[in-house]
């Protein structure tokens, strides 16, 4: 495309087919996440089946997600495998999004150093797999300042260890500060390497938490021109659509327009949240929007 914007898959997309019900009881989902992780597969869908979702799809590229293979971690050879068993295919991994691994900007230097240890296995498992990128969460307490600095901080060591992987460590708008597009775009600014940036979410602009209430929102389209020019990946998040198969919660077309004027060049994968259809038709509906739109 002369865009150069490539689409993709999110991982994520499918995880209601890949967990099944073991977040009803989050509180259960996230202990059995820790203590064994392999309790919490328990869907009808492989992890490694996101390679076939793709190429039915129609697209070559996967961001996937810790939390899916949370104790493959440290298997190289059960990384490799997957790798090898995509590339056959024609499938290459693209991001390695990661949650549950502390908190990079907490205010306990403790805490942060474990935080940034955890992150070194993953980053690890992302060459394993091909990984140009792995996702990082901004989360932390104190000041939104003491957070930036804190984060900042973290961030810095990681991307010096991905440096020589050839992988960017990567920062969502995902809640809590960072979707305030000002402070992530001050965050990406301190780090000051230039294998960092943003991976944008089409809808996480707001702040205070999944659980704050009332809730508090940064406007979607200033977040995305705030962090337009230091994106380097991002989902393309969808809940409904209309009869002309347009989304109804968001306005991809003024999102990719935005991305585009700011030069953007990367994946864009497609991550379906909403219920109405099923994850696979959900998917496919987000797909042909994106083509429509990048036409």
């Amino acid at each position: 495309m002369d865009n150069q914007i490539e689409l993709g898959l999110s991982q994520w997309a499918f995880h209601r087919a890949i967990l099944g019900d073991s977040r009803d009881n989050y509180d259960e989902y996230l202990a059995a996440l820790q203590d064994s992780p392999e309790k919490v597969l328990r869907g009808t869908m492989s992890n490694r089946d996101i390679v076939e979702q793709a190429i039915r799809l129609g697209v070559n590229v996967v961001d996937l997600v810790n939390l899916l293979f949370f104790s493959r971690v440290s298997d190289a050879p059960w990384l490799r495998a997957w790798k090898h068993d995509a590339e056959q295919r024609g499938v290459r991994f693209s991001c390695l999004m990661c949650d549950e691994l502390g908190h990079l900007a907490a205010s306990s230097y403790k805490e942060r150093q474990r935080s940034i240890t955890l992150h070194k296995q993953w980053l690890e498992a992302a060459a394993e797999l091909g990984c140009s990128q792995l996702r990082v969460n901004a989360y932390g307490d104190g000041s939104y300042l003491q957070q930036l600095r804190h984060c900042s901080e973290s961030i810095k060591v990681l991307c010096d260890v991905a440096e020589p992987m050839g992988i960017s460590v990567v920062v969502e708008n995902h809640g809590h500060p960072s979707s305030n597009g000002a402070w992530l775009a001050m965050l990406i600014e301190s780090i000051e390497r230039d294998n960092s940036g943003v991976y944008i979410d089409f809808d996480n602009f707001f702040m205070g938490g999944w659980h704050h209430s009332p809730k508090r929102f940064y406007d979607r389209y200033q977040g995305m021109e705030d962090l337009a020019n230091i994106t380097v990946g991002g989902s393309a998040k969808s809940y409904a659509f209309d009869q002309s198969g347009n989304e109804t919660t968001v306005d991809f077309a003024r999102c990719v327009s935005l991305l585009i004027k700011a030069g953007f060049s990367g994946v864009l994968s497609a991550e379906y949240e909403g219920c109405l259809y099923s994850e696979y038709d959900g998917s496919a509906k987000t797909l042909a929007l994106l083509k429509k739109i990048l036409i």
